[in-house]
């Protein structure tokens, strides 16, 4: 069993099903944005503008991070995602 996130396809768009803990990225992260490396859900770089994390995350060597802005309060936030 791999612990890495199952990679699917949407629509031939390579898409991965991640594990993220909204609620804890909330009580360290909230009001920055932040990358996550896409293979493991850690936090790899954070900062106050997606642009910002973007280039953090290209100098660590991530070249397709995910990057999300951190609400303070999930309790009524639904991220988006694809269809």
């Amino acid at each position: 069993m791999s612990l890495l996130p199952e990679v699917v396809y949407c629509n031939h768009v390579k898409t991965r099903d991640l594990k993220i803990d909204f609620l804890w990225l909330s009580k360290t992260y909230a009001g920055k944005w932040v990358a996550l490396d896409p293979d493991t859900s850690e936090v790899i770089a954070s900062g106050s503008s997606a642009q910002e994390v973007l280039d953090k995350a290209n100098q660590a060597g991530v070249k397709e991070p995910v990057i999300t802005d951190v609400v303070e309060d999930y309790s009524a936030y639904v991220p988006c995602g694809l269809p």
